[in-house]
C-alpha cells in the first residue's frame, strides 16, 4: 500500500491537531485511557500530533507492564511516529550545520513541530530500547538515540528564540514541549555525580539544575497548552520521587503542594493526581493521610492496573514506617504475584517484615522467610550486563541469611535506610522513636552471640549506624555522632558489610552540615566517595554524597573548584580502613547494650532543623 502523502496531513491543521492532541491527554489525567488512545489512532497515520499522542500513550502502558508484546506495540507506534514526524522535518545535512547555522525563520510551522515531535519520539524508542533487550550494545545504542533526542531539543530552543511565530497557540503548544524536554534533560543531566558527567560532557551532553528547574517552571505556567500539565507532573516527581532515591530528600515541598492541588483542582478523580496528593503527604511524614489517598489512588480507575502497581509499592513503604508488618506483608505479596519490575526486591521486603514478626513473637514464620528467600537469588535481573543494585544487595542479604544460621539484623529497618526513608520518617516522632526501639531492643540480642558468631561485629555496627540516623533526625546531634563512630571503631572486623563504612562516612558528613561544620563535612563526604570501592550500593552513596557536595558549593559554603578527592592521613577525619580480615577478631566493649549514651546534649553549632530532619537545603 501507498504512504500517504503530506497533503493527507495537512488536511488537519498543527494548531487542530495539538490541541486534539491536549484534549486527549485530559481524558488520559482523568483516567480515561482507552477513550484517549481511540481519539489519537485515526489520523496517527498522517498528522504528527496523532502519531506523537498515540505512541505516548502505548509507550506509557509499556513501561507500566513490562509486557514484550505491549513493547512491541509501542515499538511499532513509535515507528510510525518518527516517520510521520520525517515527512515534515527539513532536511539539512549534518556539514551544512557546521558551516552556516539555519535560518529558522524559513522554516514552515510543519517543520518545526515535527523536530520537536521527533525529539519525544526519540526518547521513548531509547527508553523502550533499554527495557527491551538489556545488552551493553543495546544501551550504547539507546544513548546514541538519546544524543540524537538531545540535539533536537536543542535545535528546537533555537528555534522558539529565532522565528516569528503567527499563531500564539501554535507557538505555545511548541514552547511547552521545548520546556519540558529541555527542563527534563537538564534536570537528569545534572543529577548524575562528576565523573559521569565529565564522560557526557565530552560525548556533547550538558545539564544544569537551575536552567531544568526555570525551564520546568515556565512550563508549568503554560497548563492550557499540550505539554504544560507534563511539565507539572515532571517537576513534582522529581521534587518529591528523584531527590529522595538519588539525593538527600530536599525537594521544594511548597511548590510541589501548589502544583499538585492545580492536578488536583483541574483532574479530581485522575490517578496522577491522587497519587502525587498521597505522595505529597508521604514524604511530609503524614503516613496515615497518604495511605487513604494510595487507596484512593488505586479504587479510581481498573482500566490500567499496572497504575495500582506504582501505588502497592508506595505502601509497602508506608506500612513498613508504621511498622504494620501485616499490612506490608499484603501489599508485597501483591507486588510478588503481579508486577515484574523486581520481583526479588518485593520478595525480599515480604520477607523481612515477616522477620519483623518472627522477632516479635511469631517464630512460626521461620520457614516462610527461608522459603521466600531462597528464590531471591534467581529472581535477580540485569541491565547492559549489569545487575540492579537494590536487587544486588536483596541477593547478598539473603544469601547471608542462610550463611549465618537463618538469622538477620534488622532487614525492614535497613531497606528502609537503603532507600531513602528517613527524610521522610523523621518528620513524624512518633515513628522515628517507633523505629528506635526496635533498634535499640535488637542491640542486646546481637552483642550475646559475641563470643560464638564472628559475624556479629556486621551486626553491631548496622545497628549502630541505624541508631546513629535516628539520633540524627531526632535533633540528638552527639549521641548521633557517637553511634557513627562506633562503626569505625570496628572497621577492620567488619568480615562482610564492608558497605557501612562509607554510609557511616557519609552520615557523618551530612551531620556536620547540620551543625553548619562545612570544612568537617567536606572530609567526610570526601572520604565517603573515594575511601571506599566496590561495596554494595556505592551508586546510592555516590548519588548522595554529590548531592550534597553540590549543595554546599551552591550556597557559598564551599569553593565551587573543590571536587571529591581523596582525603590524606592528615586531614581525613579517619584513616581508610584496612583490607577486610579473613579471621574473625575479638572485640572487647561494647558501650550500647540496650539504652542510649548517657550524653548530656551539648550543641555548640545548632542543626539547621530538628524536627523535620532537613539535612541540607535545596539549592
Amino acid at each position: 500500500m501507498a504512504s500517504p502523502r503530506i497533503e493527507d496531513a495537512q488536511a488537519v491543521s498543527v494548531e487542530a491537531a495539538a490541541d486534539e492532541a491536549t484534549r486527549a491527554l485530559d481524558l488520559l489525567l482523568n483516567n480515561q485511557f482507552g477513550e484517549a488512545l481511540k481519539r489519537m489512532r485515526p489520523r496517527a497515520h498522517a498528522s504528527m500530533y496523532h502519531a506523537l499522542g498515540q505512541s505516548t500513550i502505548m509507550f506509557m502502558q509499556a513501561v507500566l507492564t513490562i509486557d514484550m508484546s505491549d513493547i512491541k506495540a509501542a515499538q511499532e507506534a513509535i515507528r510510525q511516529g518518527v516517520e510521520v514526524c520525517n515527512r515534515f522535518r527539513r532536511r539539512t545535512s549534518t556539514v551544512a550545520r557546521m558551516l552556516l547555522r539555519p535560518d529558522y525563520t524559513t522554516y514552515t510551522i510543519e517543520e518545526v513541530h515535527a523536530e520537536l515531535c521527533y525529539a519525544e519520539c526519540l526518547l521513548e524508542n531509547a527508553i523502550l530500547t533499554f527495557i527491551e533487550d538489556q545488552s551493553l550494545v543495546t544501551f550504547i545504542k539507546g544513548g546514541l538515540k538519546i544524543r540524537s533526542c538531545y540535539q533536537s531539543y536543542k535545535e528546537c530552543m533555537q528555534m522558539l528564540a529565532t522565528r516569528n511565530w503567527e499563531s500564539s497557540r501554535e507557538k505555545g503548544h511548541f514552547e511547552s514541549g521545548v520546556h519540558l524536554g529541555v527542563g527534563a534533560f537538564n534536570l537528569l543531566i545534572s543529577q548524575l555525580p562528576t565523573r559521569i558527567l565529565k564522560l557526557l560532557e565530552f560525548i556533547g551532553f550538558s545539564g544544569n539544575k537551575t536552567v531544568g528547574l526555570r525551564e520546568l517552571e515556565e512550563g508549568c505556567m503554560m497548563q492550557d497548552y499540550l505539554r504544560g500539565p507534563l511539565c507539572s507532573v515532571v517537576l513534582v516527581a522529581y521534587h518529591t520521587f528523584v531527590l529522595y532515591i538519588l539525593g538527600l530528600g530536599d525537594g521544594d515541598l511548597e511548590l510541589s503542594e501548589k502544583l499538585v492541588k492545580g492536578l488536583l483542582a483541574k483532574f479530581p478523580k485522575g490517578v496522577l493526581s491522587l497519587f502525587f496528593n498521597a505522595r505529597m503527604y508521604q514524604v511530609k511524614g503524614q503516613i496515615d493521610n497518604a495511605i487513604t489517598q494510595y487507596y484512593d489512588a488505586i479504587q479510581a480507575q481498573n482500566e490500567w492496573i499496572p497504575f495500582h502497581y506504582i501505588c502497592y509499592w508506595e505502601l509497602v513503604w508506608c506500612h513498613n514506617f508504621n511498622c504494620d508488618w501485616d499490612k506490608a506483608i499484603e501489599v508485597a505479596n501483591i507486588l510478588r504475584e503481579g508486577c515484574r519490575w523486581s520481583k526479588a526486591t518485593y520478595v525480599y521486603i515480604m520477607a523481612a517484615c515477616m522477620y519483623a514478626k518472627l522477632v516479635e513473637g511469631s517464630t512460626e514464620l521461620l520457614e516462610d522467610i527461608a522459603h521466600l528467600l531462597r528464590q531471591v537469588p534467581a529472581l535477580k535481573q540485569k541491565i547492559a550486563g549489569k545487575s540492579i543494585p537494590i536487587e544486588k544487595f536483596v541477593v547478598k542479604k539473603s544469601q547471608k541469611f542462610f550463611d549465618n544460621g537463618q538469622r538477620l539484623t534488622l532487614p525492614a529497618v535497613e531497606i528502609m535506610y537503603m532507600w531513602n526513608s528517613f527524610p521522610m520518617i523523621g518528620k513524624n516522632e512518633k515513628l522515628l522513636l517507633q523505629i528506635l526501639c526496635l533498634i535499640e531492643n535488637a542491640v542486646p540480642e546481637v552483642t550475646k552471640r559475641k563470643e560464638e558468631d564472628e559475624r556479629f561485629v556486621d551486626d553491631y555496627c548496622l545497628a549502630m549506624l541505624l541508631k546513629g540516623v535516628c539520633k540524627r533526625y531526632m535533633g540528638h546531634p552527639l549521641q548521633a555522632e557517637e553511634c557513627f563512630l562506633e562503626v569505625f571503631k570496628y572497621q577492620n572486623q567488619i568480615l562482610e558489610d564492608t558497605y557501612l563504612l562509607p554510609f557511616a562516612a557519609a552520615e557523618l558528613g551530612f551531620l556536620a552540615v547540620q551543625q553548619q561544620q562545612y570544612t568537617k563535612a567536606k572530609e567526610w563526604l570526601d572520604q565517603a566517595h573515594s575511601n571506599y570501592h566496590d561495596y554494595l550500593l556505592e551508586s546510592l552513596v555516590h548519588f548522595r554524597v554529590h548531592s550534597a557536595l553540590k549543595s554546599l558549593r551552591s550556597n557559598g559554603h564551599l569553593s565551587s573548584r573543590s571536587n571529591p578527592t581523596t582525603p590524606s592521613p592528615t586531614n581525613s577525619p579517619f584513616p581508610s580502613p584496612l583490607n577486610t580480615p579473613t579471621h574473625a577478631v575479638k572485640v572487647n566493649g561494647f558501650p550500647y547494650l540496650s539504652t542510649s549514651p548517657g550524653i548530656t546534649k551539648k550543641v555548640i553549632h545548632p542543626p539547621i532543623s530538628t524536627a523535620e530532619g532537613g539535612v541540607v537545603g535545596a539549592d
